[in-house]
């Protein structure tokens, strides 16, 4: 494992996600107000085979840390994907833009999410984590 090489996995990897992830979340919110049909799956696994071919391309020999770093920034884009839009009507309701990049939000919605996920059955929910898993593992899988 080479530093330089490390580096460029987490600006590649980091940077590219969470940039993919405020911008794909955006386009869902803006595509789902008029269609009524979330994309964020569909969004996902292509940016996430995207950033995953980015990732390969900037070292020489895999290595299993490359592979940690890539599929959790890619978890942090299905989550910034799937709750911009409900954390985007509450920053329009309070007109408070900056609220978008709060990560406290977020992590009140995920453990909202938890909580609903095992107190009742929600097969959209399951589903979504199934498409965000799958996703996230084919972002992986690109990386080596």
């Amino acid at each position: 494992m080479k530093l330089k090489d490390l580096f460029f996995v987490i600006l590649y990897g980091g940077i590219l996600s969470i940039l993919f992830g405020f911008l794909l979340g955006f386009i869902d919110y803006y595509i789902s107000t008029y269609v009524r049909i979330s994309f964020a799956g569909i969004l996902f696994f292509l940016s996430s085979m995207q950033i995953g071919k980015l990732v390969r391309k900037q070292y020489d020999f895999p290595h299993i840390v490359y592979i940690v770093f890539t599929g959790f920034f890619l978890i942090i884009q299905a989550i910034i994907i799937y709750f911009l839009p409900f954390i985007f009507t509450f920053v329009i309701d309070n007109n408070a833009p900056e609220l978008v990049f709060d990560y406290r939000l977020y992590w009140i919605v995920l453990q909202n999410i938890f909580s609903n996920l095992f107190t009742g059955f929600n097969i959209n929910l399951w589903l979504t984590i199934f498409i965000f898993g799958i996703g996230t593992y084919l972002g992986v899988k690109q990386t080596y």
